[in-house]
């Protein structure tokens, strides 16, 4: 079908990829109207109309292509930076360094370091503002913070405090096309909502409930070509009836956010309910909804198309393989790249063909576990946050499968990686640890790509060393014992192997904030595993939606022994101690 772009919604999308260059595609487009043929694909595209005037409408988006390309020009200055983490709340910046305004030429890139948070944050969610600010909001290190909110400006490299949601945060941030902010509100007693983000005034406003019952379990939420917003996943606390072991229960799977009227209406339920999925949005406006978990906690590889014209869903070829932990890409050929792991320490592929309605497998990488994938200016991947730990990063080029090994990041991250207007990206948050003991941070950085040229930042004060509290050396607060049967427990038979010399004990406690054992909130029968024997052992784990209880193994003093959250479980696998007492999870 034939369509016109509307002359400020194709600057929007030119905006939103953040390219410092005027792209050819985006002037093909601007041919494309004048000779009214066949619109071209624009990522996330945002909306259409189907009649105007086309030299006026050209002239239009040329004009003011070039305005936000001018402004986009004066961002790119300098190459400055010092490692920055304050514990003031951005630094203290010093004058700007004079450095010429030149392109990075290593392929590699470089990363360099910005403001530090105000609030440091370890697990939160962020999302791009129409001026090329990033608002992020969410929990803090301490769990403490969830309904905060900070905004980072990309011109300054500081952040500013904004104001708090009313309630924490449900399902993830997403931008309207008139600028505001959507993200879910967790229920408090009565059906959760969402609240909007007014950017110019700093503040939330409640919208309407919505027609779930129960609250936020591994939910997207989507901007559709028409402006409404599709949200998945599936609900906590739903009817007993329905899945009397297990507290996340299929109720519906998705529902559609009007900002019009401000009101949600029940989508058509998904072929395969699902949670932890990933949702994108192709060039012709459906939805690709890919892997996640389905009842109980099983990973899954079904896929499946929403057209938002027709409300309906479509089942498409499965993916190779099932992915729990991933995310997903719309490349600029129109495919989508999905990266993740399935347990094991790895980086499994694929690449979906819309064209053709089928998967292709790209080789595995081994020993590394991305946890985001962020769509580069030039349409390379940049891959970085490894769920490990590490500091490392790397880019894949799609147009020829190529990978190239990117800088190291200054510290290892969790959270985010944000494509900002310049064309680097913003990274922010995390973890400091030391022999299992964690404090959150709130340093961030930004990655410089290969042609890209470094923001003119002011230079931060380098950060000191993280402070982190030496472990109070206990003993384990509880004998062997089996623990409590927690309301709605879902019950797990897991292998534990211990070829320690040492009998092996196991509890599901709850976690203080440190990974240190706190109070029993599940039972594990039996809970202790005799030394060199293989043993079954039966967990009964709390609702699915308690965060906070964990699986310990041997817990001793100085050493917590916290091995995963219960919310993550069951999975497959075993618990392993080795023949030195080192204890950790195989996968399959």
């Amino acid at each position: 079908m034939t369509t016109s772009r509307d002359p400020g919604a194709l600057l929007a999308a030119y905006l939103d990829d953040g390219m410092t260059v005027l792209p050819d595609r985006v002037v093909a487009a601007v041919l494309d109207e004048v000779r009214r043929t066949r619109q071209r694909t624009v990522f996330r595209p945002w909306a259409t109309r189907s009649t105007f005037s086309a030299a006026l409408s050209a002239a239009a988006v040329v004009a003011l292509l070039v305005v936000g390309a001018a402004l986009l020009f004066q961002r790119g200055k300098s190459d400055v930076a010092a490692p920055s983490e304050s514990p003031l709340p951005s630094g203290s910046p010093s004058q700007p360094a004079v450095v010429p305004a030149t392109p990075v030429t290593n392929s590699a890139g470089v990363w360099i370091a910005t403001g530090t948070m105000n609030t440091p944050r370890v697990e939160y969610s962020a999302v791009r503002l129409l001026d090329g600010r990033v608002l992020v909001l969410g929990e803090s290190g301490d769990g403490s913070g969830v309904t905060s909110a900070e905004v980072y400006d990309p011109v300054t490299g500081t952040w500013s405090a904004t104001g708090n949601m009313i309630r924490p945060i449900g399902f993830p941030p997403v931008l309207l096309r008139d600028g505001m902010v959507l993200a879910g509100a967790a229920s408090d007693g009565d059906r959760p909502g969402a609240e909007l983000y007014d950017p110019t005034s700093g503040t939330w406003s409640a919208t309407g409930p919505m027609v779930r019952a129960g609250d936020f379990v591994g939910d997207t939420a989507t901007l559709l070509p028409d402006g409404r917003v599709l949200v998945i996943g599936l609900s906590a606390g739903g009817p007993p009836a329905s899945c009397p072991a297990f507290s996340v229960c299929p109720a519906g799977g998705a529902e559609l956010y009007d900002p019009a009227s401000g009101t949600w209406t029940a989508a058509a339920p998904m072929i395969t309910p699902r949670y932890y999925a990933t949702a994108t949005v192709l060039a012709d406006g459906r939805v690709l909804v890919a892997g996640g978990y389905v009842i109980p906690d099983a990973v899954t590889s079904a896929v499946e198309l929403y057209d938002p014209s027709t409300g309906s869903w479509t089942a498409v070829a499965n993916m190779p393989a099932g992915f729990g932990h991933h995310t997903a890409t719309l490349l600029r050929d129109g495919t989508v790249l999905v990266a993740g792991r399935s347990g094991a320490p790895q980086l499994n592929m694929a690449v979906y063909d819309p064209a053709i309605g089928a998967w292709t497998t790209l080789p595995v990488r081994p020993g590394i576990a991305y946890g985001t994938m962020t769509l580069l200016a030039d349409g390379r991947v940049l891959m970085a946050n490894d769920v490990f730990d590490t500091v490392a990063a790397e880019v894949y080029d799609p147009a020829i499968g190529a990978w190239i090994t990117a800088a190291p990041m200054l510290r290892s991250h969790a959270g985010p990686a944000i494509l900002l207007l310049d064309g680097t990206v913003l990274v922010a948050g995390g973890s400091d640890c030391l022999e299992q003991v964690c404090v959150a941070t709130g340093a961030a950085e930004l990655y410089v790509p290969a042609g890209v040229v470094p923001p003119a930042l002011p230079e931060f004060p380098a950060p000191p060393p993280p402070v982190i509290p030496t472990p109070t050396p206990r003993p384990s607060p509880y004998p062997p014992a089996t623990g409590p049967v927690p309301p709605n427990a879902r019950p797990w038979t897991v292998t534990v192997v211990n070829d320690s010399a040492q009998p092996a004990t196991l509890f599901l406690a709850e976690d203080d904030g440190s990974n240190t054992l706190g109070e029993l909130c599940g039972s594990v029968t039996p809970n202790v595993v005799p030394a060199g024997s293989t043993t079954e052992v039966t967990l009964l784990l709390p609702a699915k939606n308690v965060r906070g209880c964990s699986l310990f193994v041997n817990p001793v003093p100085g050493d917590p022994g916290g091995l995963f959250e219960t919310s993550e479980a069951p999975k497959a696998g075993k618990v392993w101690i080795t023949a030195d007492g080192q204890f950790g999870w195989l996968s399959p």
